[in-house]
């Protein structure tokens, strides 16, 4: 009698995480993101910058089982953590692949992705755009300018001082005497006196207004009719030539192993590539493996 298996069992993929162990060149994963990377003598190191505390954990591991020592120190900036491997020999390969002549990252032209590099790229910079479209970012998302308060919303706290208030007495004032009138003055001349009247003799003078039409023409300016401002456009972001190539180049490789992606958000200074619709997505987990523990849920393509 056959029995049907009640859980599908997933197929090993070529390219996925299980196809090979963990080894150090992994970390192109990093450097196809926004990951940098540095040389010294016969060493190399690796860094990059994270959104969120749980993805420099998840790193930290999977770098660890790579025999790398890492550290993940906070920014402070936005909330943002650093993943910064030591220098080490096993980079020395990575970093002699990934950098010219004057130390400038170059994305080699033998770049390959597969599910161990495409693992640590989501773990670093992964995450969905919404129900159909995955992001793989190429940098850290631009930071959020801190929110300007409303004076109504400042609360102002009293200053403790160390001596108490001195209170400051009013200045004294004339006693009062109720139901005292007021001497009346003997001068014959009171402040309401409008004195001799000098002008008596003076004739009443009619104006006709005649004068008015012997006054010059003045012509005034026409009014100038009210034009909106004008509103600044937006430049978009410079792009160095080297680092677009670099773009490209992770772009053909997410080709070569079946995804397809759209660069988005270049000219805005937020870069991605967006994976669009559930057949991709659903590649793109066959490819990167089971979620951390630490992924929050929703993150981690399925």
């Amino acid at each position: 009698m056959p029995v049907t298996p009640t859980v599908r069992a997933r197929q090993l993929s070529l390219f996925g995480v299980e196809a090979r162990p963990p080894a150090p060149l992994d970390l192109e994963g990093l450097l196809a993101a926004a990951g940098q990377v540095g040389r010294m003598g016969g060493t190399g190191r690796v860094s990059i910058v994270v959104d969120e505390a749980w993805r420099c954990q998840v790193l930290r591991a999977e770098l660890e089982v790579r025999g790398l020592t890492v550290t993940c120190e906070p920014t402070g900036e936005d909330g943002r953590w650093q993943l910064r491997t030591s220098y080490s020999a096993l980079l020395a390969p990575l970093a002699a692949a990934w950098l010219d002549d004057s130390g400038g990252k170059v994305s080699p032209r033998t770049l390959a992705l597969d599910g161990r590099r495409l693992r640590l790229w989501v773990a670093a910079a992964g995450s969905y755009e919404g129900p159909r479209s995955y992001l793989l970012r190429l940098a850290p998302r631009p930071v959020t300018p801190p929110e300007i308060m409303e004076i109504d919303q400042i609360v102002f706290e009293p200053l403790e001082l160390d001596e108490a208030p001195v209170t400051v007495p009013n200045p004294p004032r004339a006693p009062e005497r109720p139901n005292v009138r007021q001497r009346k003055s003997e001068s014959k001349i009171t402040a309401f006196d409008p004195g001799p009247d000098e002008y008596a003799d003076v004739e009443e003078v009619f104006d006709a207004g005649e004068w008015v039409d012997e006054l010059p023409t003045v012509e005034l300016d026409p009014v100038t009719p009210e034009v909106e401002p004008q509103v600044a456009e937006v430049e978009p972001v410079a792009l160095d030539r080297q680092v677009a190539d670099n773009w490209i180049a992770v772009g053909d490789a997410l080709v070569a192993v079946g995804l397809p992606a759209v660069l988005v958000g270049a000219d805005s200074g937020d870069p991605a590539y967006r994976i669009v619709g559930p057949r991709r997505i659903s590649r793109l987990a066959e490819l990167v493996g089971e979620a951390p523990a630490l992924a929050p849920a929703g993150v981690w393509p399925a």
